[in-house]
């Protein structure tokens, strides 16, 4: 007897094939057939310069693996400082659209993040995500409601303001105006204090990853490093391999960056170990340019930290994830740090275009097509 021989097609959705995979009928035998994880990680003053791909001092082996196997986006751009971006991040509007266009938000200075603006992690907790932040916020804490927690995360470990001591957390406002910054959800973590911003960060991502349950629930983590920042602080383990640099600022820059690469490496590798790694999106961005008085470099863009010119805007950063289509590329696709908001409740199954400045990416940086946008707002 014949048998007849059947024809195996690709999964299809609609008119044409999903540009989400997970959004085809779920498939058992699929990793893609529920909402991805997301572990955005996010730089404080790392320059253009400042990573392996782009710098001929500076090694950072595991971002480069990262960076190759995904899609490096080199047509990438945040604000020139760091409230600003990091508004612009987890709301999706520009800085105009919340009142945050002139300066950092100062530890004295009683604004925060608009409370009637819906953020991120809020928007992924109503789409059933999990969701933890990790490190620096700078987007104000003059009451309660300001908070990290308030703001939709779940958990959260950090420090408040913009700049404190990668040991004792000590932060100063000026002259005899100081504090300890450390908070493990709305308490004071005053047991943390002594170990190293860097690895204390890293160490509390891998212990989320350990005890939550990929399968259950999707989860969100902001990774919000407070390296590169200053003060120039870190381990003697990490200088050793740049000890020969004349710049000593920049040597103790580079020993910041080495620690980072690790961090990284530790929170990848426990995305394998815990099982999110084949449904999960990682994403690398610098919040803003390098600042060359403190160790930075944005050569060969023109500019620093807190100047519109390139070295000031122009944003490390790139996409791993195997939920990528076209990977191991290159995208100069015009992307702006708005448009992670938007992107990332699409990848969630959500709708998010109502009122925001920012695009939906996705399908410019998983496929290869035009941006959706044409033009950033710098100012």
């Amino acid at each position: 007897a014949r048998v007849k021989r059947l024809r195996l097609r690709p999964r299809v959705c609609g008119p044409r094939r999903a540009s989400l995979p997970w959004q085809c009928p779920p498939s058992p035998a699929s990793p893609w057939s529920r909402p991805p994880h997301v572990v955005f990680i996010m730089t404080d003053d790392q320059g253009y310069n400042d990573i392996g791909y782009h710098s001929g001092d500076i090694r950072t082996p595991t971002l480069d693996r990262l960076a190759a196997e995904g899609v490096k986006l080199e047509n990438y751009y945040t604000q020139p400082i760091c409230t600003p971006s990091r508004s612009q991040f987890i709301t999706g509007r520009y800085q105009i659209h919340t009142g945050l266009q002139h300066s950092i938000i100062h530890p004295r200075q009683p604004n925060c993040l608009p409370l009637d603006v819906p953020t991120l992690p809020q928007r992924l907790q109503e789409l059933g995500y999990s969701t933890h932040m990790v490190g620096k916020w700078h987007l104000g804490f003059y009451k309660r409601d300001c908070l990290p927690t308030r703001r939709g995360f779940h958990t959260y470990l950090g420090s408040l303001t913009g700049s404190v001591d990668y040991y004792t957390y000590h932060s100063c406002d000026g002259p005899g105006v100081c504090g300890y910054d450390l908070r493990e959800g709305e308490k004071v973590a005053w047991s943390q204090a002594g170990k190293y911003s860097t690895h204390l960060y890293t160490q509390r991502v891998r212990k989320i990853l350990a005890s939550h349950d990929p399968a259950a629930q999707p989860l969100f983590i902001f990774l919000s490093f407070q390296a590169v920042h200053t003060p120039l602080q870190s381990p003697r383990s990490y200088v050793y391999p740049y000890r020969q640099m004349g710049n000593v600022e920049r040597r103790k820059y580079a020993a910041m960056v080495a620690a980072v690469d690790e961090a990284v490496h530790n929170v990848t590798y426990a995305l394998r170990k815990y099982g999110y790694y084949r449904n999960t999106v990682l994403i690398f961005s610098t919040d803003n340019g390098g600042q060359p008085l403190f160790g930075g470099s944005n050569w060969p863009l023109r500019g620093r930290k807190g100047t519109y010119w390139e070295g000031g805007i122009r944003g490390v950063g790139f996409v791993h994830s195997p939920l990528l289509r076209r990977k191991r590329r290159v995208s100069r696709a015009l992307l702006h740090v708005t448009d992670w908001y938007p992107t990332l409740v699409r990848l969630a199954g959500g709708n998010a275009s109502e009122g925001l400045d920012g695009h939906d990416a996705w399908a410019a940086i998983s496929e290869g097509r035009e941006s959706p946008r044409l033009e950033i707002l710098r100012e």
